[in-house]
């Protein structure tokens, strides 16, 4: 796995776990796109999660991208 998926899937994952958790504690359906009135919420609870992609590419200790790749 190159240093560009493992970027990928790290954001995709996180974005998408934390957008299922926030829709299943509000009570949203996944399949019932007409209860998404305000995706707001939803949309920023993702990109905060998106911030573990940020931490882990500034982490000298992480090995697989960013400062502390080889």
């Amino acid at each position: 796995m190159d240093k560009v998926t493992a970027q990928v899937g790290t954001i995709l994952k996180v974005f998408v776990s934390t957008l299922l958790a926030l829709m299943i504690t509000n009570g949203a359906s996944v399949l019932e796109m007409s209860s998404w009135n305000d995706w707001k919420p939803y949309v920023a609870a993702g990109i905060a999660a998106v911030i573990v992609w940020g931490y882990n590419y500034l982490n000298p200790v992480e090995k697989r991208y960013g400062v502390g790749a080889e």
